[in-house]
């Protein structure tokens, strides 16, 4: 596989304004933040800094949960691990930690494509 990198996007929490995570931290990553119009990417390395050092996270991709982080302080996610994702999708971090603590979460996501799969199946 020879992936193509489609850059790296950097978001800092905010107040949960989902109602799945009432008091707390949310990260949001939605499609105008992805901004990627490829059928098929990932998210494939992630960098976590800035919460409350008792801090956890839950990952969702729209509404189905994907993963659980125990420690949100200063992490980062295996590429060899990678989550896949639609155009449309939008990927959320539920924080443990409320909103008014002061410890904002900021994540950078890095996104790739394999093109072979465009070939494959014809999508561009």
């Amino acid at each position: 596989m020879t992936y193509v990198g489609l850059g790296a996007r950097m978001v800092t929490g905010a107040a949960d304004a989902t109602g799945r995570n009432p008091g707390n931290w949310t990260v949001t990553f939605d499609p105008n933040t992805i901004n990627v119009n490829v059928a098929h990417f990932e998210l494939y390395k992630l960098i976590v800094k800035g919460a409350a050092a008792s801090a956890t996270f839950d990952v969702y991709v729209n509404v189905n949960q994907w993963d659980t982080a125990v420690y949100a302080v200063h992490n980062s996610w295996d590429p060899t691990q990678p989550l896949l994702l639609n155009p449309g999708d939008t990927v959320y971090f539920f924080y443990s930690s409320a909103s008014s603590d002061g410890n904002k979460p900021v994540i950078t996501a890095w996104f790739r494509y394999d093109p072979a799969l465009t070939d494959i199946y014809g999508l561009t």
